[in-house]
């Protein structure tokens, strides 16, 4: 057996993206897979015969996506097959291609001028699609057209940003002040903009008789507000009502349920970082219905880094709303009624990340065990029945590596609270042997780690190191009072890491106390700063897209006034809290040789608390080191560039290994 090491990113296949042909006879998927040679990822689209089983690329250009049923045959996607290859010629545009499944070479089916995303096909000379706009008054620099003229700003006058609103920046989008999303019509070969200029759309779903379309959003032009109202566009008429205004409340997901109800969450004012209420928006009486609370957020919050793409997460079929959720550490495939009633689909242990249902008939990505994502298929009301695995693209990489099935067990902290633990063995574990050991430590927080498939977690114990994994007060997928934080970040979630720690090293004594690193990002990041400052307990960290001030992370970056906030304080008005709930006030106490993994283009933890967190250990002596990765974003680690991702890797892995293993 081959030992998993970082470079097994490029023998991964990512699945993703499934739909069901509109005869149910069929399906497509995505498949994405890293590419050294050009440091990217390559994307095709394949189809499955859903009554052979067999299943084949439908695509071979590499940069397909987007996919969707035209008819029972004919299948769309995006590409840039047909752009000019000329930059300083060529403006920004999005080209479907189409191709039949049965055969034949793809043709172009439909063109927009610019870059576009979601779309809905309402007939055959009717669409609506979703894009970026610049609102009215920005900046009156222009974006440079091409290669040349942006080369060419800094000798006009004009290499400069100008911000006049909040936020000005976001994760992976870089600069969007008086940007906006917006719903695009296009009819009979003219394009209008459906949202109002102002209004930065979250999304639009399509009625069952495509005659209307629900959008949300946030409109502002200073200062973004955390509410989101819901409206409804009229595509016969060319009129919007509003049917759930933002003034108190933030509309999250929306779907149609039937052509006369529309299923929308809400969460308010009072309610704030809480799992939002289900309602119900009744067209006919403009009525909106509150259903039973089932305390649980409606997608998957399990996370890995071995998932690539996306797919649907919501659908409407046959009297039922089918959505994914977490349960503690696994994600579920789940329905429900019109009057709130929950059912469980898909319930076997791991993560479902994204379906589609028809006839009966679900099929779905998922991870089962320690394998990567394949492609399923159940019946949506014979759950007893258990899921069939339609696809076995990962299947020769999991049989010749050796990939560790992590063990489970639960545990009570010193408040009575039951958690639950995952621990994987080094490679090779013999009984009695000392192993150093790696505590790891999801983002979020309101996010769960599960015993799905992890590359890093499975490199680090292929090197020889215990790996294990909580999920503390604060995770998702145990109610809101479970992972209610906000106010006690540093307290309560750290008491837990430490329970969690001790009872590890109880129940495997082959762990060896003295040398045990911690590593996290995100949240994850925060808690190690946090830890640091807190206790010498551990040999060496790893700190990643970190947290270290507080005040800067709330005054610097793209969701800091809204969200940090609410979980830590006004900078004013609770100036004493949230230097509390900064780890760089206890930077003094730290120790721990510490690693600082951080994106320049990360604007969801800025680099300024990495570097402060940096500078504070260096000053004080603590061995430390910095590796700043460029034009990577918060999702270095999941999403970034292949290259940087084993760079990633190395930098954390060298590391402990000189500290932990020396």
């Amino acid at each position: 057996m081959e030992k998993v090491v970082y470079q097994d990113l490029y023998q991964f296949n990512f699945i993703s993206d499934p739909l069901i042909a509109p005869d149910g006879k069929h399906a497509i998927f995505a498949r994405h897979n890293a590419v050294e040679e050009t440091n990217g990822y390559r994307s095709e689209v394949w189809v499955i015969d859903l009554k052979t089983g067999e299943y084949h690329p439908l695509t071979t250009g590499g940069d397909e996506r987007g996919a969707f049923w035209i008819d029972a045959d004919t299948v769309a996607f995006v590409t840039s097959r047909g752009k000019k290859k000329d930059a300083k010629e060529q403006k920004e545009s999005t080209e479907w291609y189409q191709i039949n499944i049965h055969g034949g070479e793809a043709v172009p089916f439909m063109s927009v001028n610019e870059r576009a995303s979601q779309i809905k096909l309402i007939d055959e000379n009717t669409y609506v699609y979703t894009t970026e706009h610049t609102a009215p008054e920005n900046n009156p620099l222009p974006e440079p057209e091409n290669e040349g003229e942006a080369a060419d700003r800094a000798e006009q006058g004009k290499d400069f940003d100008v911000f006049d609103e909040i936020p000005f920046w976001f994760n992976g989008r870089k600069v969007i002040n008086k940007k906006r999303g917006a719903i695009m019509l296009c009819k009979q070969g003219e394009v209008k903009a459906i949202t109002p200029p102002y209004l930065d759309a979250t999304g639009m779903q399509l009625s069952p008789d495509k005659t209307k379309l629900v959008y949300g959003g946030c409109e502002y032009k200073d200062k973004q507000s955390w509410t989101s109202g819901m409206y409804l566009y009229d595509l016969t008429t060319g009129e919007t009502q509003t049917l759930v205004a933002p003034g108190a409340v933030a509309v999250g997901g929306f779907y149609f349920m039937g052509s006369d109800d529309i299923f929308f969450t809400r969460t308010r004012e009072e309610k704030r970082g809480d799992n939002p209420d289900f309602c119900l928006y009744h067209l006919k009486t403009g009525e909106v219905e509150t259903l039973p609370f089932p305390d649980l957020l409606p997608y998957n919050s399990v996370g890995t880094d071995a998932a690539y793409g996306g797919g649907q997460g919501m659908k409407y079929e046959n009297g039922y709303l089918y959505f994914l959720r977490t349960a503690w550490g696994n994600s579920h495939l789940v329905r429900m009624n019109h009057e709130g009633a929950l059912e469980t689909v898909v319930q076997a242990p791991g993560s479902v990340s994204a379906f589609d249902i028809a006839q009966g008939v679900v099929i779905f990505t998922a991870m089962r065990g320690s394998s990567l994502a394949e492609l399923y298929r159940c019946r949506a009301d014979e759950p007893e029945a258990g899921e069939e695995r339609l696809t076995h693209l990962n299947e020769a990489y999991e049989q010749s590596h050796s990939v560790i099935t992590p063990e489970y067990f639960t545990f009570e902290n010193r408040e009575g609270v039951t958690l639950e633990g995952f621990v994987l063995k080094p490679l090779g574990f013999e009984a009695g042997k000392k192993y150093p050991g790696i505590l790891e430590m999801h983002g979020g927080p309101k996010v769960a780690f599960g015993s799905v498939f992890h590359h890093e977690m499975q490199c680090f114990a292929n090197m020889g190191y215990f790996v294990f994994y909580t999920n503390p007060r604060g995770s998702d997928g145990r109610g809101e009072a479970f992972a209610r934080l906000n106010g006690r970040m540093g307290t309560i979630d750290y008491e837990d890491f430490m329970d969690f720690t001790d009872e590890v090293i109880c129940l495997y004594p082959e762990l060896d106390s003295e040398r045990i690193g911690v590593c996290g990002g995100s949240y994850g990041g925060f808690m190690c700063n946090w830890i640091i400052g807190h206790t010498n307990r551990f040999a060496a960290a790893a700190s990643q897209r970190s947290i270290a001030n507080y005040f800067t992370k709330m005054l610097c970056t793209d969701i800091g006034v809204n969200h940090n906030s609410l979980q830590v304080g006004d900078p004013w008005e609770n100036t004493e809290q949230v230097w509390r709930a900064s780890p760089l006030q206890y930077a003094p106490q730290a120790q721990t040789p510490t690693l600082f993994i951080q994106s320049d283009e990360d604007y969801r933890c800025w680099m300024s608390d990495a570097i402060q967190m940096f500078n504070a250990l260096q000053q004080n002596g603590v061995p430390t080191r910095l590796a700043l990765f460029h034009g990577e974003t918060h999702e270095l680690s999941r999403s970034g560039r292949p290259k940087n991702r084993i760079s990633r890797l190395t930098e954390i892995g060298d590391w402990f290994e000189q500290y932990l293993k020396a």
